[in-house]
């Protein structure tokens, strides 16, 4: 069975179980791939109250969640997921580490990865997402990252205070399709834009996109994987040959 059909199998199972149940179930973190398989299967679902969540807003990995009917939507949240914060011993001493190093790090202390959501990296400084059941293992076990030794400690996710930068940028298109706006945001061919879309490598609204001339609207988020994601933010005038000027926020 291939693993797309295992994780929709997974998916109806746990539904499945929280229905007839009443009780909470939760997955692991789930790629954007995965929390996509789940959003087309929305319709199909006994349970109507499911939903998904990394930790934080726009988080890239999250878990699916079925409360039970009684359950505080918020608390479940803070039950299931973790926050660690994690701090240079030293900040002197400290290199600057980015998210493949506290990957790394995590990887190396045997941790899988369907346990771990995001990891929002400022300089030598992270907050890490994971399941709850991690968090005593990672806060007694991560003690060095790359070459900096590290502390670290749980914290309330609403006192994440990390903030994405963007970087604006107004790019020339031919049109608003997804193909056009994905090849102009990462300078490459619409050929290749589009070899990333049937792939299913891109992303709207934390759906995969399913055609190269689906039309981007305003505010959407889009993700393309291994290039990074960004905010469509509009059109912003045309040129003399009616091509269009559009607006996009690149996550940095």
């Amino acid at each position: 069975m291939e693993e797309k059909e295992l994780l929709i199998s997974k998916i109806k199972d746990l539904d499945r179980i929280s229905y007839e149940r009443d009780i909470t179930k939760c997955t692991g973190f789930l790629t954007m791939s995965e929390q996509s398989v789940y959003l087309n299967m929305l319709k199909d679902l006994n349970s109507k109250n499911s939903f998904l969540h990394g930790g934080h807003e726009d988080a890239d990995r999250a878990m699916i969640i079925w409360p039970a009917s009684y359950a505080d939507k918020e608390k479940i949240t803070e039950d299931l997921i973790s926050c660690i914060l994690v701090l240079p011993e030293d900040s002197r001493f400290a290199d600057e580490l980015n998210h493949r190093d506290f990957l790394g790090a995590l990887m190396n202390l045997g941790i899988e990865r369907y346990c771990l959501g995001d990891i929002l990296v400022n300089e030598s400084t992270a907050y890490i997402f994971c399941v709850s059941e991690m968090t005593d293992f990672i806060t007694e076990n991560l003690t060095q990252v790359k070459h900096t030794a590290v502390k670290c400690r749980k914290v309330a996710l609403s006192t994440c205070d990390f903030v994405p930068l963007f970087e604006e940028t107004r790019v020339n298109v031919a049109s608003e399709r997804i193909d056009a706006v994905v090849a102009a945001v990462y300078n490459v061919s619409r050929t290749v834009a589009g070899r990333l879309i049937s792939s299913e490598y891109v992303f709207i609204d934390g759906r995969v996109a399913k055609n190269a001339g689906v039309k981007v609207r305003e505010g959407s988020r889009i993700s393309v994987r291994n290039h990074g994601k960004f905010i469509y933010c509009g059109i912003d005038g045309t040129t003399k040959k009616q091509r269009l000027y559009v607006v996009v926020k690149k996550y940095v």
